[in-house]
């Protein structure tokens, strides 16, 4: 036998179990691509509860690598995402959940867009889709409050560690810089913030916060009725549970004192009112909601929406959150059109 036929021979003997374990790989690839999760993903127990949870979840219909990715895609970041859940179902505890990198909520978010477009939209043009470039390098923000761990608990929920490690200086002196230039125009407030894919369907609410503290979303109907004050007067609140998420980030101030902080609890004329009943949820407008409730014209003879409120003009002295009729009225209310 020849020198070269023997070298082939040798090489082709070397390829068999090489063909053999690429072409292993590519199937067992494919079989947990299209596999019943039940077959694939929740044979790693961390998986038992996350499978539950969607199978009961408005989204039961879709296979996890919709949202998730598959075995059997060129995307570098899905595949990197997958491989360290293996590494981590062999290093971690076992009672530890498999928790998401920021970069894969990212990821999924496309997912979202797919399937949610009209939604997704209304979130772009909203002001909940501030990067963190316009959070945490406004210059006018930063000289007036200095920047501090509590920011990402409303604003990057989800960043992989704490305020020194996103923006430096910390300090009230600036200039301010972003550590990792590439999360300028990455959104601080992603979906799921406020919403959790799988979700029950039991109830009629969709919202959940997410408490980064706990590393976990909860549904709005458990969060808190936050008890509000004006004066000392107590507040009537609204129970619509979606309301408890909106008062979580738009916070009034330690006494409780409706409009203080970022607080925009209704008093005055709306007291009462749901955040949800003028403002749309994603696009957060409320452009329609005075139409939504009043005629053309009030008492007064007036157009509601051309009064002089912050509806109209953002500069009015008449806050739509927190107007009553005597701000208009000298101090007292209105008497009805065609009465003495």
């Amino acid at each position: 036998m020849t020198a070269k036929r023997r070298s082939r021979l040798v090489l082709s003997a070397a390829l068999i179990p090489a063909v053999f374990l690429i072409a292993s790989s590519i199937g067992g690839m494919a079989w947990f691509h299209y596999a019943d999760p039940a077959d694939s993903c929740v044979s790693c127990h961390e998986m038992t509860g996350m499978h539950a949870a969607w199978a009961s979840s408005s989204h039961r219909t879709l296979h996890c690598r919709n949202c998730h990715g598959g075995s059997l895609t060129l995307d570098a970041h899905a595949l990197g995402a997958h491989l360290n859940r293996v590494v981590q179902h062999f290093t971690r505890s076992p009672d530890k959940p498999i928790r998401l990198t920021e970069d894969a909520l990212l990821t999924i978010q496309e997912s979202c867009r797919t399937c949610h477009p009209q939604s997704f939209s209304d979130w772009q043009n909203s002001g909940h889709a501030a990067t963190y470039e316009r959070i945490f390098l406004d210059e006018t923000h930063n000289k007036t409050e200095q920047l501090a761990a509590d920011c990402l608990r409303c604003h990057g929920m989800f960043f992989e560690g704490h305020i020194e490690d996103l923006v430096t200086p910390v300090s009230s002196t600036g200039p301010w810089h972003l550590k990792d230039p590439a999360k300028a125009k990455q959104a601080a407030i992603p979906c799921m913030a406020c919403h959790q894919i799988h979700s029950p369907t039991a109830g009629f609410h969709s919202s959940h916060l997410y408490i980064r503290r706990e590393k976990t979303s909860f549904g709005d109907e458990l969060l808190p009725i936050t008890p509000m004050l004006r004066g000392e007067r107590t507040v009537e609140v609204s129970p619509d549970p979606r309301q408890r998420l909106c008062t979580q980030c738009h916070a009034p101030n330690a006494f409780r004192q409706a409009g203080s902080g970022d607080d925009r609890t209704p008093t005055g004329v709306h007291e009462g009112l749901s955040c949800l009943d003028c403002h749309s949820s994603h696009n957060n407008s409320a452009k329609q909601s005075c139409a939504t409730c009043h005629p053309a014209f009030s008492n007064c003879g007036i157009n509601v929406e051309q009064m002089d409120t912050t509806f109209r003009d953002p500069g009015s002295k008449h806050n739509i959150h927190s107007m009553d009729c005597g701000d208009c009225h000298s101090g007292k209310r209105p008497e009805a059109a065609g009465t003495q």
